[in-house]
């Protein structure tokens, strides 16, 4: 699919859970509009899915929801596209959650890393939710999610008002749900097969309540994601109960994102 011009482009590059899944690997999402290249999240198995659409050092940026290995571990696999010894020419910007930057210096130490290793490569930066970030000509807001540890869902805003909502991993969440209202396309997290999967203090949602997210939010367009491939039928399932703009997401999907015009979709 060619990349069109002025709008706002996503690429599912993985959408399932910690659990390694041939179908498909961890979250990980490519955002892109003209030269713009965002990577939301880099679960297990990304950067190798993204080495297929685009080279991962012409990224403009990385930003990470919430530091569990299934949205940043493959930042250390990414990390090896770098110079090894040397200052890479120019550090890839990579923004973490609040907290996130000691986790990732612990992961240089947990494969046998030395002090600095992802420095050389990254520009690492902690970012504050409040102020949000502007990269390129794109703006990101950000939200805190209902998980079992601080976790954040975002906005992505583009020049012609097209919005990409993507939750992160969350339990129900009213605020949540006002925070993705009327986005052009939601991308929301379907992670339980039941309720009683779950913690008592909720951090996942079922199909049936990521499609109650999605309808309650009033969005254009829908897909889950965090999900386990095996289970892709069962969400065919409740995506064709709920209607046509609903439906689980893939590997390899596309889609251009306008606010004014349809969706175009296609498989990268």
């Amino acid at each position: 699919m060619s990349v069109v011009s002025g709008r706002l482009r996503l690429t599912v590059l993985g959408c399932s859970t910690a659990s390694p899944d041939p179908g498909s690997p961890a979250a990980g999402y490519l955002v892109e509009w003209d030269d713009t290249a965002i990577l939301l999240d880099a679960g297990q198995g990304v950067v190798r899915r993204l080495q297929a659409v685009l080279d991962p050092r012409r990224l403009t940026a990385v930003v990470i929801g919430h530091m569990h290995a299934d949205h940043y571990l493959d930042l250390a696999g990414l990390r090896y596209l770098f110079p090894w010894g040397d200052e890479a020419p120019r550090r890839l910007p990579v923004h973490l959650p609040p907290g996130g930057r000691p986790r990732l210096d612990a992961l240089a130490d947990a494969i046998s890393e030395r002090p600095g290793f992802f420095d050389a490569a990254y520009d690492i930066g902690e970012y504050d939710p409040e102020a949000g970030l502007r990269i390129g000509p794109l703006g990101i807001r950000f939200h805190r999610g209902r998980h079992y540890v601080p976790a954040w869902g975002l906005l992505v805003e583009a020049p012609d008002g097209a919005r990409l909502a993507y939750t992160g991993d969350t339990g129900p969440s009213l605020s949540m749900t006002d925070f993705a209202r009327g986005a052009d396309l939601l991308l929301v997290e379907a992670t339980l097969r039941d309720v009683a999967d779950d913690d008592p203090n909720r951090g996942h949602l079922t199909p049936e309540e990521a499609v109650e997210l999605a309808t309650a939010a009033e969005v254009r367009s829908t897909l889950l994601v965090h999900y386990p491939p095996d289970r892709r039928r069962e969400l065919d399932a409740s995506c064709a109960a709920a209607g046509s703009s609903i439906r689980p997401a893939v590997a390899g999907l596309t889609r251009t994102i306008s606010a004014v015009t349809s969706l175009a979709e296609g498989i990268a």
